[in-house]
C-alpha cells in the first residue's frame, strides 16, 4: 500500500520514473495473475508520461485481461498506440473506452485528436494517382 502511495504521489508531481518504480515495486507483491488492474493502468500511464509507449501499451493489454469491460484500460490501450503512431488500432481503443463510458470527455477529445490525424495523414487523391502513376 506505501508503494501505490508512493506511484500515485510521484504520477501527481510529474515524476513519470518515480511513480513506475514505485509502482512496479507494488506490482512485485502480487502472482503475475493477481496484480490488480488499477496498478497496471496506474503504471501504463506512469510509463506512457516517459513516452515509453511499448511498456505502457503491455500494461495496458494486461489490464483488459484483468477488466474487459473496464473504460480505463482500453484508455489507457489508446493512449499508448497513439504514442506508437499506431492511430487506426489507436482510435478503436478509444472508440471501446467510449462505448464502455459513453460520457467521458477526456476520452472522446483524444479519439477526436485521433482522428483528426488519421485524416491528416492520409494520402491526398492526387498523391495517391501519382503513387499509381508511378507505379
Amino acid at each position: 500500500q506505501a508503494a501505490v502511495q508512493a506511484g500515485n504521489a510521484c504520477y501527481k508531481r510529474d515524476d513519470y520514473a518515480g511513480a513506475v518504480a514505485a509502482f512496479t515495486l507494488a506490482i512485485g507483491a502480487y502472482a503475475t495473475a493477481e496484480v490488480p488492474a488499477q496498478l497496471l493502468s496506474n503504471r501504463s500511464a506512469a510509463y506512457a508520461g516517459l513516452k515509453e509507449y511499448s511498456a505502457a501499451l503491455s500494461d495496458a493489454e494486461a489490464c483488459i485481461e484483468r477488466r474487459p469491460d473496464w473504460a480505463k484500460a482500453y484508455s489507457r490501450k489508446g493512449n499508448a498506440l497513439h504514442g506508437l503512431r499506431l492511430l487506426d488500432p489507436a482510435a478503436a481503443a478509444y472508440r471501446k473506452a467510449l462505448e464502455l463510458e459513453p460520457n467521458n470527455a477526456i476520452v472522446a477529445k483524444s479519439l477526436l485528436n485521433c482522428e483528426q490525424l488519421l485524416r491528416d495523414n492520409a494520402p491526398t487523391s492526387s498523391a495517391a494517382a501519382a503513387a499509381t502513376m508511378a507505379r
